[in-house]
């Protein structure tokens, strides 16, 4: 590190009391009943064996499991000093307060994630000051400015996130922690796929750090060689026991000898017959509509909360219009208008019956015809099936990789609800982008639609057709097309369910790539149907 600048506002070191803390997966206990203080100011480092559930239990302390969740859950208290109630639930999982005696509301740990868990749409200083931005106490204006949090950690300002190196980016990720002010730090395998040089490098930084801003830190990790030398403390989590077990330092050196892999037992496993099968398949459908009405009737509260930094709303909201409405989507949309536009003209005077008979006398009707059906019908559904199969899997892609790269846990340790700073943008950038690609749709097929017919009626011209392509949608007063409040209202539930959809089937818990592409597949399914039953529902009324 550089010389060191003035460090952030000096706080007695917090303790961390585990108040008869037990954690289970499923059947299986990772911590039985412990009690234990991790002292304040000190770096307490956490070993134990390959499954032992070090990263559950780190996470647990973050307060990032809720206590009784669908797998993992967990009883006790993990507090700083008083024993506090839960705190408001997030994202409608109540968990309870892990690291704040606050009353600002928000968490006071900091974790420094594994993979980082950088934003990388954010630049490296945008990542800081989104930290700082959203650190605990406002009221007093930060020691240092983003810019002086990454020449003070050597991590260059212009580089993109992705661009970084792993050094790099652990640098950053220790920067943003360290600059939302929290009381405790927590490292999650800090030193992982790292080689020894690059390792050794990672500990004395985090050495230098805890000294410079004098903060309680825990470190989980399986890397004992490197990382016990920088440490106060060691706990082993022992996995015979089930329990925290301190570690004198002059037993530091058995460490290894103790750190046994859990051995899981083996169970003959069932041939799944057909019928099981089947039922399986069967409750995940069923699980799925569940999840998809749950996410129809939950939505208007999760978007009651308003931006608590309207600069950082903007700037999501920008993030995801341009995902949901960029140019590569313009090109989508004004192909497929071109498309149905030639396809819903030509088609229609070709295999006309009895053409040479039929179409002189109905060739104005047949116009006023396709210039209805094209605006009201097939231009929307057409545009609103190819926005949720595009967009929705776009936005299932994007909040996917968010949850499975800790993106998502990251701001729940900012005090940040995950759905004001993504769900609200989706929504509101689908409200905006919806109806103008389907209007782009509807004008490259209206001009198609005139080429097409000056072409294969070059002795009629475009003035005939300019003439009776609107005659059905021209109201009496002029002004707006007539059924254009139809228009807008498919356009409009159509994006704001399609946006829900991909936001939640984004936010479900994500353990490896392939069920980000799970979740992508199932956005594409569900979006369609839910446009296909909002163009059925309206149609039914309208007409």
């Amino acid at each position: 590190m550089s010389e060191h600048l003035p460090p952030i506002q000096s706080t007695t070191p917090k303790p961390l009391h585990l108040n008869h803390l037990g954690i289970q997966i499923g059947e299986r206990v990772l911590l039985a009943d412990t009690e234990l203080t991790i002292p304040g100011g000190n770096i307490t480092v956490i070993v134990g064996g390959s499954g032992a559930g070090k990263s559950v239990l780190l996470r647990t302390l973050a307060g990032l499991i809720p206590p009784h969740g669908e797998v993992i859950t967990w009883q006790g208290n993990i507090d700083t000093g008083e024993i506090l109630e839960p705190q408001t639930p997030i994202d409608g999982q109540k968990t309870q307060p892990s690291s704040t005696n606050s009353t600002l509301g928000q968490p006071r740990i900091g974790i420094v994630f594994q993979q980082f868990a950088l934003f990388d749409e954010l630049s490296p200083t945008e990542n800081v000051q989104f930290a700082i931005d959203h650190r605990n106490d406002r009221s007093t204006a930060p020691s240092q400015t983003s810019r002086q949090w990454l020449k003070e950690l050597g991590v260059p300002a212009k580089t993109p996130v992705a661009a970084l190196s792993g050094g790099q980016k652990q640098r950053l990720a220790i920067a943003r922690t360290l600059a939302a002010n929290p009381d405790i730090v927590l490292y999650d395998e800090p030193t992982s796929g790292l080689d020894a040089a690059s390792g050794g490098k990672v500990a004395e930084l985090i050495r230098n750090t805890h000294d410079s801003y004098h903060r309680t830190s825990i470190i989980v990790t399986h890397d004992y060689e490197t990382l016990i030398p920088i440490a106060d403390e060691v706990l082993l989590l022992d996995s015979e026991t089930r329990r925290l077990v301190p570690v004198p330092k002059t037993e530091w050196d058995e460490i290894p000898a103790r750190m046994r892999p859990v051995q899981l037992e083996t169970t003959e496993a069932a041939t799944n017959s057909v019928i099981q099968v089947g039922v399986r398949k069967a409750d995940d459908f069923l699980t799925q509509t569940g999840e998809t009405i749950v996410t129809a009737l939950r939505l208007p509260y999760d978007l009651i909360p308003l931006f608590p930094r309207p600069r950082w709303g903007l700037r999501f909201f920008a993030h995801y219009l341009r995902l949901v409405g960029g140019v590569s989507a313009w090109v989508y949309l004004i192909l497929a208008g071109l498309i149905i536009g030639f396809t819903g003209t030509y088609f229609t005077f070709r295999f006309l019956p009895f053409r040479l008979y039929t179409q002189p006398l109905l060739i104005d009707e047949l116009l006023a015809s396709i210039g209805f059906a094209l605006y009201r019908i097939l231009v929307p559904v057409l545009a609103t099936i190819l926005i949720a199969a595009r967009c929705g899997a776009a936005v299932a892609a994007d909040v996917g990789v968010k949850q499975y790269g800790g993106q998502i846990d990251a701001m729940r340790t900012l005090g940040v609800k995950p759905s004001i700073y993504l769900l609200v943008p989706i929504v509101l950038a689908f409200m905006l982008a919806t109806p103008l690609l389907e209007w782009m749709a509807f004008t490259s097929a209206r001009f198609v639609s005139m080429l097409t017919f000056t072409a294969t009626h070059p002795d009629i011209g475009p003035f005939f057709w300019d003439q009776h392509f609107y005659r059905n949608l021209v109201t009496a007063g002029g002004g707006w097309p007539e059924g254009w409040g139809w228009v807008m209202l498919k356009n409009l539930a159509c994006g704001i369910g399609t946006a829900a959809i991909g936001y939640y089937r984004g936010l479900s818990p994500k353990q490896s790539a392939s069920d980000v592409s799970d979740a992508i597949t199932s956005t594409v399914l569900w979006t369609t149907l839910f446009v296909l039953l909002v163009h059925f529902i309206v149609a039914l009324i309208e007409f």
